[in-house]
């Protein structure tokens, strides 16, 4: 059964793990499609894994069933569960790596403004979402070892289900997961949006929490780190210095020109960005 399957871990591509984890999917169901999203997630950044994950998985075929492995409680009593939502399977430690999909799926909208944190609670299930507690040892890969469940649970019950398995056959129903608050844009006293960053990518643009239907008509001002970008760009060679520009996600990026955003700014994942007002056209 031909079956696409994801993986996202923070194991780089210099040793065998991704190798490993892959040869255990493919001795189960040889006809698997394995498709990479990124091994590049920073060490233990299950931030960056639920953000990465989050632009990425509605771009693949209704069923996919992604494996996000980014597992700095592996071996402890953390759980590892099944989401499965109205169009895809996700397989991952309970940790937080569901934050941003939760919250995207989810049609409650937040009372105010969530600051940023790394805390994790636990969150009901949206609506038309099911999620498995993996406790089925039959479907494990043995002998398990402490340090590698993306070998020995994770590839394994990523591979049984893309053979048609359905998730209830792999442990326990459970009624919510583990997830942070996804930081939300709010107003300040004098009308001012304020956003903050949520993501840094390879070439050191800023990726905030600001969306498009953020941005006034007829553009705006932004400002971060004392410095003001008078307004924004619909493209990245089309402007000159420091840059806001929608992305391909629809958040507002600040990037410079032949340069890394980041670095010149000296900004870190939760510093604040604020939009300042409409400007004349």
């Amino acid at each position: 059964m031909s079956q696409v399957v994801t993986l996202t871990t923070d194991f780089g591509i210099g040793d065998g793990y991704v190798a490993s984890m892959k040869g255990v999917m493919l001795g189960i169901n040889p006809q698997a499609k394995i498709v990479d999203i990124t091994h590049a997630i920073a060490p233990q950044s299950i931030r960056e894994a639920s953000f990465i994950l989050h632009t990425s998985w509605r771009y693949f075929p209704e069923g996919t069933i992604h494996v996000i492995v980014i597992d700095p409680g592996v071996g402890s009593h953390r759980r590892a569960v099944i989401l499965r939502t109205p169009t895809a399977t996700f397989v991952t430690p309970d940790n937080g790596t569901l934050s941003y999909i939760l919250h995207e799926l989810s049609t409650e909208k937040a009372a105010q403004a969530v600051p940023f944190s790394e805390q994790v609670a636990k969150r009901a299930l949206p609506e038309g979402c099911e999620a498995v507690s993996i406790t089925k040892q039959e479907y494990w890969r043995q002998p398990v070892s402490s340090t590698f469940h993306g070998r020995d649970i994770f590839a394994p019950v990523a591979a049984h289900l893309s053979l048609g398995l359905p998730a209830k056959e792999f442990g326990e129903s459970i009624e919510s997961l583990n997830a942070f608050h996804v930081p939300i844009p709010f107003k300040d006293a004098t009308g001012h949006i304020i956003g903050q960053i949520i993501h840094i990518d390879r070439f050191g643009n800023l990726i905030t929490n600001l969306r498009s239907s953020h941005i006034p008509v007829g553009g705006a001002a932004v400002e971060i780190k004392n410095q003001r970008i008078t307004n924004t760009s619909s493209y990245y060679a089309q402007g000159k210095g420091l840059m806001a520009i929608i992305g391909s996600s629809d958040y507002l990026e600040l990037s410079l020109k032949d340069g890394n955003a980041a670095v010149f700014l000296g900004i870190r994942i939760g510093d604040p960005v604020k939009i300042l007002s409409a400007l004349p056209l």
